[in-house]
């Protein structure tokens, strides 16, 4: 259990700096965590991390980009998950906003993706969605940045991004106190005891959300756009007529306007 003392305790700004010696906090991780370290460290890296429900999935994704942050392998982390934590620079819950954060500057980045499994579905393999995240994955290492994606098991992925060509690492949680990890270079396999809570806030009980774009503010829609969308929601003329106080001639004209442009 000593191995795991120090990295269990609550991570202060600059916290690696207040040990004497560096190699001792290293030292201790790797006790734990073994060469899973040298692919934090890489320039880029794709881990899955599975389990049962309750097995602490998240908290162990997130402890990874914890110890990333700690021992300034990557300071620029985001996710899709609700947190509290000067660690995490920003939550991005949509493609749009993700594609924007890695290619605005050529920092080291990390970016953990929670409920993959809900995203990455096995049965929409040619869906825009998943094409899309699969593009983002595979550029991964070109922007030197992490990605760790987040399912209760494989069977709910998209093969691809099992592909062995793609993850450097699967960690799959048997228990809450116990991860197994699995080195794709390497081909080693080890089980990690006693893995320590992360400090970083977050709301187990929140569903992390991830959608193809930004939500749009419908004030900043043209009329003709606002028009065809609320009628989409409600297939109404009246409930349009009621909210815009616009006669049915002028839905009907700005629907087809709105048709020519889109």
């Amino acid at each position: 259990m000593q191995e795991t003392d120090l990295i269990s305790r609550p991570l202060q700004p600059r916290v690696v700096d207040k040990f004497q010696n560096i190699d001792d906090i290293v030292l201790r991780l790797f006790n734990v965590f073994g060469d899973l370290l040298f692919v934090l460290n890489q320039d880029g890296f794709v881990i899955f991390v599975s389990g049962a429900k309750d097995q602490g999935k998240t908290n162990v994704s997130l402890l990874l980009a914890e110890i990333c942050y700690a021992l300034n392998f990557r300071r620029n982390i985001a996710t899709n998950i609700w947190t509290e934590s000067f660690m995490v620079q920003k939550q991005i819950t949509n493609y749009d906003d993700l594609q924007a954060w890695f290619e605005r500057d050529k920092s080291r980045k990390l970016y953990v993706l929670d409920e993959l499994g809900k995203i990455l579905k096995k049965m929409r393999f040619m869906s825009e969605l998943n094409q899309l995240i699969m593009d983002t994955v595979q550029l991964v290492r070109h922007y030197d940045a992490g990605f760790i994606g987040v399912a209760p098991s494989e069977q709910f992925i998209d093969s691809l991004f099992l592909n062995t060509d793609i993850l450097d690492a699967r960690l799959y949680k048997q228990s809450r106190s116990v991860t197994r990890i699995s080195l794709t270079r390497s081909k080693t396999s080890f089980n990690a005891f006693h893995t320590p809570a992360t400090s970083i806030r977050y709301n187990s009980k929140d569903t992390a959300s991830f959608r193809l774009h930004a939500p749009v503010e419908i004030d900043k829609l043209q009329l003709c756009c606002r028009v065809a969308k609320r009628y989409g929601e409600t297939g109404s003329y009246e409930t349009i007529q009621k909210e815009m106080g616009l006669r049915p001639k002028r839905i009907r004209d700005l629907i087809r306007r709105h048709l020519k442009h889109t």
